[in-house]
């Protein structure tokens, strides 16, 4: 495992499918690992890339994103959730991603589960979108 993230403000980004947005918003299900996780939400670090390119890679590796909304480490870590680095690296499929990192769920069960992931996703829904699907011709100027 990796070292643990410890700059409370450093803004953690997480990628919503499209299947996880109920009424223009995601649902609090995007802000929990999903049971294959292995009690780990999969996010991208502020500190190692942008939104942008976090949005590029993310979608380049074949998944979908219709936003990125942000968790910094310490809104996390008020909820007992502690953040870890997780680099990835290239496979034959999948480039690299430095930034991986990971919102640990160890030791949560379902229910503290869906109950943290609904707290989250309010900081998250009051940060707001941090970065919308691309256009064609977006370039890395903003956010």
């Amino acid at each position: 495992m990796g070292a643990k993230l410890t700059d409370g403000n450093e803004i953690l980004f997480r990628q919503i499918h499209p299947d996880l947005v109920q009424d223009g918003e995601p649902s609090s299900s995007a802000f929990r690992p999903k049971e294959a996780d292995d009690n780990k939400l999969s996010v991208d670090r502020s500190a190692v890339t942008s939104v942008q390119a976090a949005y590029r890679l993310y979608t380049g590796n074949g998944y979908k994103s219709v936003a990125i909304y942000g968790v910094s480490v310490a809104e996390f870590g008020a909820h007992g959730i502690p953040c870890e680095e997780d680099p990835l690296a290239a496979t034959e499929l999948l480039t690299a991603n430095p930034a991986h990192a990971f919102a640990s769920f160890d030791g949560l069960g379902g229910s503290k589960q869906r109950t943290l992931a609904k707290r989250i996703k309010k900081v998250a829904i009051a940060r707001g979108i941090l970065h919308p699907a691309l256009s064609e011709g977006d370039d890395d100027n903003g956010v």
